[in-house]
């Protein structure tokens, strides 16, 4: 009798044990990540925008939280992401730059995150989530073989992936004045290049008699000549054709991308991923990184022509409306309740950005000063950001604290209940307190503000008071009179601030007035304290944006079909959106 007993309260433990498991998986949240492009914090209705709608992201603020103070750890995406990703500044991870280089430019370069970073994807797959990137990645492909896929989102913790290795770009659409290679080589011409190299072997002819002088000048200009033709055929004419990819995890379905219907597929693959997952008890985590808004802006028949700020504006609300089918499917599917959902950009409007036309084609950052790629001033890293997790965030919620893009990481660890490895080095910090009201100041005391491998500023929340404190060691180098660099400013083109400028950034979020450093000596001193501090805790890696790995390399070019005739269509999509 005593044995049954005992069989018996041994087999209810075990199945109470297995119940407790299987409450607790069904309980861990799903989570929804939407990052745009290169869109600006004043684009967005919530934001304060009124001539371009956007209902759904919109909706996500006004039944969740909109984050005033969400800054990126970059203004250019590239960087931008690899934090967002890992939770880490990019100096940590080597994707912050050295060389006048921010980003990869080819999808057959070996720079890239690498694979012993841990991203959110991780940390998801390894607590029982079934993970998927839908859209832009930009982070490298191949390393040293043209199928060793080593920094591949596959490679990153994604189960499934559908969209682009590089980025969206000007060369990328249908009208040849636009072009990306174009603005950054405009003199680029390997014919006069050659007859230069002619005459110079020719002139050089007529004052020397060596023969085997002469020779090697001729195996020298033939050289270079084949060198300049290969690239200025390879990416001045061909470069759409080399970069503009589109895959299904590691398969090649595109090449080049149909622009116009991006925004559409994206949204496509994001519900049928979601009623996918309604089969299955596992958790997800979907990030969906939109195309739009980055150039070459395209968008289907039905958004153009809508807006009154053009291609742009259309561009934006096609975009929401692909949000909205997100939002829609988790209505339809009862899961909202259940479901954190965060949508934001990877850096400011670009302000420069112009099409052939003289259209603008670039994001308008409100009342923040600069923009994409400008170095640490607001306009370029403060991102317009809502929040939706009904079980913690009251709707209409406002955070007006300093967060940051690299918060993500360490909040999603905390709401999947897992527990991050000592070893990790993470920046950013868990906002679920701030967010459910817990908290009511920042968990940042300070954030730094790097162009490439230089700390631009840094910004300084103290426990006490109101004031956000931001001390620029470096500004943007403007063109005279403008807030604009001639296409994109850079971060070796700076100017070096001696005196750093001091701004008070809550009464002065535009760093419009200076402040007179004398009377703020202790503030100044703490702040130049914790960014020797900072830097101090950075372990040196090896750059991956540096000139040897971002350059083309013949052996990694992916081409579907014969080499070079490399076209393909996702056939998946053929004929289903115009």
């Amino acid at each position: 009798m005593f044995k049954k007993m005992a069989v018996s309260c041994f087999t209810m433990h075990i199945a109470f044990m297995l119940l407790s498991i299987i409450s607790s998986d069904a309980k861990k949240p799903n989570i929804i990540l939407l990052m745009a492009d290169d869109l600006g914090i004043g684009d967005v209705g919530c934001f304060g925008n009124t001539t371009i709608k956007t209902p759904n992201i919109d909706r996500i603020s006004r039944e969740g939280a909109k984050l005033t103070h969400h800054l990126s750890a970059s203004s250019l995406c590239g960087p931008s992401r690899a934090a967002f990703l890992t939770g880490r500044y990019p100096i940590r991870s080597g994707m912050a730059t050295r060389t006048f280089a921010r980003s990869c430019i080819f999808v057959a370069s070996s720079g890239g995150l690498p694979a012993s970073e841990t991203t959110f994807a991780e940390l998801a797959k390894t607590s029982g989530y079934t993970t998927a990137l839908i859209g832009k990645w930009h982070q490298g492909w191949s390393e040293s073989s043209l199928e060793d896929y080593e920094h591949h989102p596959n490679n990153q913790g994604f189960d499934y992936f559908y969209g682009y290795p590089l980025t969206n770009l000007k060369d990328f659409g249908s009208d040849a004045r636009e072009s990306l290679m174009k603005s950054i080589f405009p003199y680029w011409n390997h014919q006069l290049i050659t007859t230069f190299l002619v005459l110079f072997i020719c002139f050089t002819c007529l004052y020397s008699t060596r023969m085997i002088g002469l020779a090697l000048y001729i195996v020298l200009v033939i050289f270079i000549s084949s060198v300049l033709f290969t690239l200025h055929y390879a990416y001045i004419i061909r470069y759409k054709d080399f970069n503009s990819l589109l895959y299904r995890n590691k398969e090649l379905v595109e090449q080049p991308m149909e622009l116009s219907t991006l925004t559409k597929r994206f949204a496509d693959e994001g519900v049928e991923f979601l009623e996918n997952h309604r089969k299955d008890d596992k958790p997800f985590l979907l990030m969906v990184s939109w195309s739009q808004v980055h150039t070459y802006l395209n968008t289907t028949k039905e958004f153009r022509g809508r807006n009154k700020h053009g291609r742009y504006g259309d561009a934006v609300e096609e975009m929401d409306w692909g949000v909205g089918e997100i939002l829609d499917t988790l209505d339809r599917f009862n899961l909202v309740d259940n479901t954190l959902v965060y949508f934001t950009s990877d850096n400011g409007g670009h302000l420069e950005e112009r099409n052939a036309d003289g259209e603008v084609h670039g994001g308008y950052n409100g009342i923040y000063k600069g923009g994409k790629a400008h170095g640490a001033v607001d306009g370029g890293i403060r991102m317009p950001t809502v929040l939706r997790y009904p079980s913690v965030v009251r709707p209409g919620t406002v955070i007006d604290e300093p967060t940051s893009l690299m918060d993500i990481f360490p909040t999603i660890a905390n709401i999947i209940q897992t527990k991050l490895q000592p070893k990790l080095h993470i920046d950013g910090q868990d906002i679920i307190p701030l967010l459910s009201g817990k908290e009511t100041v920042s968990p940042h005391d300070f954030m730094f503000h790097y162009c490439g491998e230089d700390i631009h500023a840094i910004r300084y929340r103290p426990r006490q008071g109101l004031s956000v404190w931001k001390l620029a060691v470096r500004s943007p180098n403007y063109l005279p009179g403008k807030q604009v660099c001639r296409f994109v400013c850079n971060c070796r083109d700076v100017v070096v601030n001696d005196p750093p400028l001091l701004y008070d950034m809550t009464s002065d979020p535009s760093e419009l007035r200076p402040l007179d450093l004398s009377r703020y000596p202790e503030i100044v001193n703490i702040m130049l304290k914790a960014m020797d501090d900072h830097k101090n805790s950075i372990i040196p890696q090896p750059y991956q944006m540096d000139l040897s790995r971002i350059l083309w390399k013949p052996w990694l070019q992916p081409c579907c079909g014969s080499f070079p005739s490399c076209s393909c269509a996702d056939k998946k999509y053929e004929g289903k959106f115009e």
